[in-house]
């Protein structure tokens, strides 16, 4: 009896992890639709994406760039007061982008991302590990970014995590999204 009833909560532990593993491959983006409004920048390099960025899009999304790049949220930070927040972008070489945020014209954050060019458009991948006591979760997102011809950038983003109870998966809690052509205007 005992045999049984361990067999089948491993078997229904195995089932779920198996459900919830998608979660742990990079999530993917489809293709990008509307070529026609991108700069044609694969040949010229990261170079391109070289400078400030608003951190909200044009159309007031709740994906923002400091999201897209570190998981955080420097606009709802109770730490700091926002007036002037943007998003410095700096290419190292034709794989890696810094990306530094500033809140008030002080720098609150640095970070290097290495990605790759796929037709156009700067392709990355970042994942995250996250303890609560006994919760921990998982998250992931890939991230997708080209320029309009105007010289603004332009964000796909799948994102999505996964909970976990120790090490056992909680059930129904792996879930992704995704949103495309967020823009977000380059500052003057």
């Amino acid at each position: 009896m005992h045999k049984k009833i361990i067999n089948h909560i491993f078997i229904s532990i195995g089932l779920l992890f198996l459900a919830s593993c998608t979660l742990f491959k990079p999530l993917p983006l489809e293709p990008f639709e509307n070529t026609k409004t991108m700069q044609g920048i694969e040949n010229f390099g990261l170079s391109r994406f070289n400078g400030d960025y608003e951190i909200i899009s044009e159309d007031s999304n709740f994906c923002t760039l400091d999201y897209a790049f570190v998981y955080s949220e420097l606009l709802n930070s109770k730490k700091h007061t926002t007036i002037n927040a943007y998003i410095n972008l700096e290419a190292i070489d034709d794989e890696r982008i810094k990306a530094k945020f500033f809140v008030n014209n002080e720098i609150v954050q640095e970070k290097i991302v290495q990605g790759h060019f796929i037709d156009n458009y700067f392709k990355f991948h970042t994942s995250r590990l996250k303890f609560r006591f006994l919760i921990n979760v998982y998250k992931q997102q890939t991230n997708r970014l080209a320029l309009s011809k105007e010289g603004d950038l332009y964000l796909d983003t799948n994102r999505g995590g996964i909970g976990f109870f120790i090490i056992i998966p909680i059930p129904l809690s792996g879930s992704s999204f995704d949103t495309y052509k967020l823009m977000f205007k380059r500052k003057k």
